[in-house]
């Protein structure tokens, strides 16, 4: 097919994409939605996983078999074994986010998924069989490396095969991962914490083989991303996969000269692609977007709240079955609040959102810490106890409702198609870093034998996401209902971030393909 030919059919594509509603993306693109969520499964683990292990220390079985005994004689994990126990998935996290990059290039999205979901099985083979506080770690410094992986993996997956319409609500589903995951986590710690035996933790951690499984049985019959196949120049296998992900009804050639096109612009800029070449020219901006929309989320304190709820709780003065309970309703209520960010993500602007939740939750952690230095907290003024960790609980809702899945829209629309697994890595590589130093720094600060700060860490907190809020109304841009071309020539033009919403350049479109072709 001719340079010409491909751009009037990437133009018909162009045009067909943005008609589509969602009751058409249902019934035209069912196999992409079944796959994209398959490939959300492995994010549930990478939710899981941190969850019970920051979940973990509350539990009296394992504060038994793992901790010290304290003069009172009660039990109690020292912070140096919190802080290296959640250490391990962050750490792991780095080598993980960072390294998936090449396999996913290399071998394609589905193999690189399989064998992470082998590493999987592994670890928890080693976590189900520990006997000292060791093995825990080396099991969690393992499975933090796939860990790392599965977040990079499913945006890049996602985006690659689901239409513009969809987008959106296909990549919260990442977030809406996370939350099952973490709700799945408390919900089984929940009703083994009064076990008096090593199944109390043995229980929750085998929970985990389940997901690894789902996907290994289904991977085999799921599509290779198309984009992946163009890239390595595989255009039958390409269109054969977008026939398997599409209706009959759906043109597919259409479908595959947009994705040439696409590929063909960003070559002009970028011939070769590494990691460096996330950090030249437009793809700079690009890259600093997905970093920061990521690296806000440890930033306004969901570390905090989210990694050490039940803990928190308990050190606030609340029973440990009220600390459970209301645990898994922070959870339950984060559930509901990535539903509903579905039907905000089509009703609203995706900067509108997300600028609007990062001012809500900045307010929230200021008021967790002002409730933290109310007279009578914790002795004879109960009521600020509760109303303190109820806050906690409204502002995991509005974090899901949010900046969570916007996150991840966010990674899957800013990211180019050729950078868009290294771009992805690196912005999951620096939250990972700072969950790293979250997981070094919050057990000494909270912990009763060491810094017994409780509530007054959002402070902390709160003095950090200030400038993360105002980098948001500064740089953050809308992306609703652009197509990656469309993405790109913005980006290349350098279209100031207040522009981004309005910027009309319809009638420049078959110049810029054009030029893309001329270049490529």
């Amino acid at each position: 097919m001719g340079d010409v030919a491909i751009a009037k059919q990437a133009q018909d594509a162009r045009v067909t994409e943005h008609s589509l509603t969602l009751k058409d993306v249902f019934h035209h693109y069912r196999s992409a939605i079944g796959w994209s969520f398959l490939f959300s499964l492995g994010v549930i683990m990478a939710g899981f996983d941190p969850q019970l292990v920051g979940t973990l220390i509350a539990i009296p079985r394992f504060q038994h078999d793992f901790g010290v005994e304290l003069d009172d004689g009660s039990f109690v994990v020292q912070a140096k074994w919190q802080s290296a126990f959640n250490l391990g998935v962050p750490v792991g996290q780095v080598l993980g986010a960072f390294g998936v990059g090449w396999p996913l290039e290399k071998f394609g999205r589905r193999w690189t998924l399989a064998a992470c979901c082998c590493v999987t099985l592994i670890t928890v083979a080693l976590q189900t069989s520990a006997q000292n506080r060791p093995q825990i770690l080396i099991a969690e410094l393992i499975n933090g490396v796939v860990l790392g992986a599965y977040p990079v993996i499913a945006p890049t997956y996602i985006s690659e095969v689901t239409p513009v319409v969809f987008r959106g609500i296909a990549a919260a589903f990442v977030n809406l991962s996370f939350v099952i995951g973490q709700l799945v986590a408390s919900g089984v710690l929940a009703g083994c914490q009064n076990r008096d035996d090593r199944w109390a933790y043995d229980i929750p951690f085998a929970t985990q083989l389940i997901f690894p499984i789902i996907i290994l049985l289904l991977l085999p019959f799921c599509p290779e991303s198309p984009w992946w196949l163009v890239r390595r120049g595989e255009l039958q296998k390409a269109e054969r996969s977008l026939k398997r992900l599409t209706s009959e009804s759906v043109d597919t050639s259409m479908l595959l000269a947009h994705i040439q096109l696409t590929t063909s612009l960003e070559g002009a800029e970028t011939d070769t692609a590494t990691f460096i070449d996330c950090f030249k020219n437009t793809d700079l901006r690009r890259t600093v977007i997905c970093i920061m929309v990521y690296a806000i989320q440890p930033l306004v304190a969901n570390f905090l709240v989210i990694g050490y709820a039940v803990y928190f709780f308990e050190l606030a003065g609340l029973e440990a079955s009220d600390s459970f309970n209301l645990g898994v309703g922070l959870l339950g209520v984060g559930f509901v609040g990535t539903v509903l960010s579905w039907f905000l993500l089509n009703q609203f602007g995706r900067r509108t959102i997300y600028n609007q939740g990062c001012s809500i939750l900045v307010v929230i952690v200021l008021l967790v810490g002002v409730l933290d230095v109310v007279p009578g907290y914790g002795t004879t003024n109960h009521n600020v106890v509760w109303a303190q960790c109820s806050m906690m609980v409204v502002y995991n809702f509005f974090y899901d409702l949010t900046i969570g899945p916007l996150c991840f829209v966010y990674l899957s629309e800013v990211s180019s198609a050729k950078l868009r697994d290294k771009t992805i890595a690196i912005a999951t590589t620096i939250n990972a870093l700072i969950n790293v130093a979250c997981a070094v720094g919050i057990p000494y600060a909270i912990n009763p034998d060491q810094g017994n700060l409780r509530g007054k860490l959002a402070f902390v907190f709160f003095g950090v996401s200030l400038p993360c809020l105002a980098w948001c109304f500064l740089a953050l841009p809308e992306t609703k209902g652009r197509t990656f071309e469309e993405l790109d020539i913005m980006f290349q033009r350098r279209v100031p971030t207040r522009k981004f919403a309005t910027y009309k350049f319809s009638e420049y479109m078959e110049e810029d393909e054009a030029i893309a072709n001329r270049e490529g």
